[in-house]
């Protein structure tokens, strides 16, 4: 696991397992602030686009997948150990991952009953883009959890002198 991480040029040490929570806790908190904006926000507005570049990002710093200059290495190699952690991070993230698409089909279930017509004009735009905002969030979870879990799960890293 990659201890060094540059943060708006400046280099930051994530071999602490406090600051590794942190960072979690600070990027998941991100995307849900998104999430809920985009529940606020026309939809036409091109916020979709900002979305898109900050997940883009958090999923880089995260790192896992795909990106080789993240926090937790790419998921093609490493020993044995390193691969059994792998493992147990994606059964723990998709062990119940049915279960969080429940919430986008009973926000589904809020436009079709007979109260719809009679709420304000507000709120029925805020019921209309709450279950595309539920599957975003359930599409950034998907893609960063397991790293996420590496991340929070990792006991302290120390630096090699």
């Amino acid at each position: 696991m990659n201890t060094q991480l540059a943060l708006l040029g400046r280099r930051v040490n994530f071999g602490s397992r406090v600051r590794r929570r942190r960072l979690v806790l600070a990027i998941f908190a991100g995307f849900a602030a998104l999430v809920i904006i985009w529940c606020f926000v026309h939809a036409r507005s091109g916020y979709g686009l900002l979305m898109f570049f900050g997940f883009a990002i958090g999923a880089k710093i995260m790192g896992g997948r795909s990106y080789k200059s993240g926090l937790v290495p790419p998921f093609d190699g490493g020993d044995e150990r390193e691969q059994n952690r792998r493992d147990r991070a994606f059964y723990l993230a998709y062990k119940w991952w049915d279960l969080t698409l429940m919430p986008a089909l009973l926000a589904v279930g809020l436009k079709n009953n007979s109260l719809y017509p009679a709420w304000s004009y507000a709120v029925r735009g805020f019921v209309d883009r709450l279950p595309f905002g539920l599957l975003l969030a359930s599409g950034m979870l998907y893609y960063t959890l397991p790293s996420a879990i590496l991340l929070w799960t990792e006991p302290d890293i120390e630096e090699a002198e």
